[in-house]
């Protein structure tokens, strides 16, 4: 039995040793870029050719995550309600404050408070796979420029906001400046530039540009995607967070 256990244990340790081998091994470093004016100004046709300014005037968003995950967002109010399983939340961005519920049934404070983390760590990670070209210049975010194959690429790093500050994305762009792909350096992924596309992009009211798929290691689909100038102008007349 003993020898068996230690046959187990040294496969086990050869697993782990050749998986982090091999995650090294096809890991790539973050690439040194240049910021400055040339950043800027890739950043600026990048903003235009998704309408940014359109966008940051746009104040509710409902949008579903993989099929799973349903959204109603009023960013006017910082207000998100996240719906998935038999869970519901609604709560404020900002404070960190609202309800919840189980089966239409009110949690707990203490289990309030778990579901509010639980559905704000979504909505980080979800929302940025929607709207992370419109986060170019975010609070804390730097912009460099990198030459790739004789190509300019964008290298933005977030020194703070989200559920993982510090992480850092280089963006790829078509001949009109529409993002087609990123690859990506972050904390919840042990592979260093892994690329992931973005792709099926479709226009919104006021001419906003959103992807709605994304093709990588794992492909990513957002459906049921409107925006409008209010939550009651996205919901059927009805706003979710009165007397939150």
């Amino acid at each position: 039995m003993k020898k068996v256990l230690k046959i187990i244990a040294a496969l086990l340790l050869f697993i782990i040793i050749s998986t982090a081998a091999f995650l090294y091994y096809i890991s790539k470093p973050i690439p040194e870029g240049q910021q400055g004016p040339k950043a800027e100004e890739l950043t600026d046709k990048i903003q235009a050719a998704i309408n940014q300014k359109a966008w940051d005037s746009t104040a509710a968003v409902a949008f579903t995550f993989v099929g799973n995950h349903h959204y109603l967002w009023d960013k006017k109010r910082n207000l998100v309600q996240v719906k998935w399983d038999d869970k519901t939340v609604l709560y404020n961005t900002k404070t960190q404050e609202g309800v919840a519920y189980e089966n239409d049934q009110k949690l707990t404070e203490t289990d309030k408070a778990e579901a509010i983390q639980k559905a704000n760590d979504y909505f980080n990670n979800d929302s940025f796979w929607l709207i992370a070209p419109f986060k170019l210049r975010d609070a804390g975010t730097t912009r460099s420029i990198v030459m790739l194959d004789n190509q300019e690429a964008l290298l933005i790093t977030y020194a703070s906001g989200g559920s993982t500050p510090g992480d850092s994305y280089l963006w790829f762009v078509d001949e009109y400046y529409v993002p087609k792909a990123w690859q990506m350096w972050v904390s919840v992924i042990p592979v260093g530039g892994l690329e992931t596309s973005w792709e099926d992009w479709k226009i919104f009211p006021n001419h906003v540009k959103i992807a709605t798929s994304h093709k990588g290691l794992i492909d990513l689909n957002i459906e049921n995607i409107t925006i409008g100038q209010s939550i009651e102008e996205i919901n059927n007349g009805v706003d979710p967070f009165v007397g939150m």
